[in-house]
């Protein structure tokens, strides 16, 4: 299933299209003694509480898997607003020194604590190795269909049940131009490497992708788009579908969350997933 192709020409005329312009809300949002949560808090709390704690409570130990995710993206974005602007020349040379520069700048600052951790066996010259095949894989996959960014590591914010305001952000939202000449809104996330996040079942039901689904669905005046989870490392893309089923697992899972949190309920579930947690040495201790 294609959108009408001259509807969605006349909403998107170039890539110098701002993200205000697209910017519809069906009716504005009252924050006011609201609750705000962002998507990822979420995430993080469902996947563990304990996690939850030492990352946005205590601010222990982020090792070097999170200096590298973050690395990525932060290059990921760089290019993307550059082919947004206009003003890519050289996308390997570009990305290259993006990622350069973005690895040092990381490893420069001293909110990383990189101690030995679950992640101990990795090293720096290792990773950014790895970080410039990923690159190499990113242009090949940016270079497979035309597209046209329109929106680029942006906020948003939803009311997505009573009195609770949810914030994520659009990683990527753009419009692909197929092989068949038909033409595609895509709502993108990016995932560097496989990781305690992306098991088969998480894949299934991504909240993070979900949530932004949904946001888009609600804030913009588009009537179809795809949603797609980029894995760099594997070089492809999955589309997925999300309707009504997959909005109220979200909403619940939202709701439930927030009841935890104000409750103060934490429940101590370890499995496999501690394995790649990078905080599974301080939280042993703990424990």
């Amino acid at each position: 299933m294609h959108i009408d192709q001259m509807s969605l020409e006349n909403k998107l005329e170039n890539n110098r299209r701002q993200y205000d312009e697209l910017y519809i809300l069906k009716e504005p949002i009252d924050t006011e003694n609201k609750l705000r949560i962002d998507i990822q808090e979420v995430v993080d709390f469902c996947f563990c509480p304990y996690y939850y704690d030492l990352k946005y409570k205590d601010k222990k130990e982020i090792n070097i898997k999170n200096l590298y995710d973050k690395s990525l993206h932060e290059t990921f974005y760089a290019y993307l607003l550059a082919l947004q602007q206009d003003t890519l020349t050289n996308t390997l040379e570009f990305l290259k020194y993006q990622f350069g520069k973005e690895w040092i700048n990381y490893k420069k600052n001293k909110e990383y604590n990189l101690i030995s951790s679950a992640m101990k066996r990795d090293s720096y010259n290792r990773k950014r190795k790895k970080g410039i095949d990923a690159i190499f894989k990113f242009n090949d996959l940016m270079n497979k269909d035309r597209q046209l960014p329109i929106i680029v590591n942006h906020k948003y914010e939803i009311e997505i049940c009573k009195n609770i305001i949810l914030t994520g952000t659009f990683e990527y939202v753009r419009e692909l131009t197929l092989k068949d000449k038909q033409k595609v809104i895509q709502i993108v996330k990016f995932i560097s490497e496989s990781n305690r996040s992306f098991t088969n079942m998480a894949r299934q039901n991504d909240l993070t992708l979900i949530a932004a689904s949904y946001a888009f669905e609600n804030l913009f005046d588009i009537d179809y788009f795809q949603s797609v989870v980029i894995d760099i490392e594997k070089g492809k893309a999955t589309t997925s579908y999300y309707a009504k089923k997959e909005y109220e697992l979200l909403k619940k899972t939202v709701e439930s969350t927030v009841i935890c949190m104000r409750n103060d309920i934490k429940c101590i579930s370890p499995d496999f997933r501690c394995y790649n947690c990078e905080y599974r040495n301080v939280c042993i201790k703990v424990i």
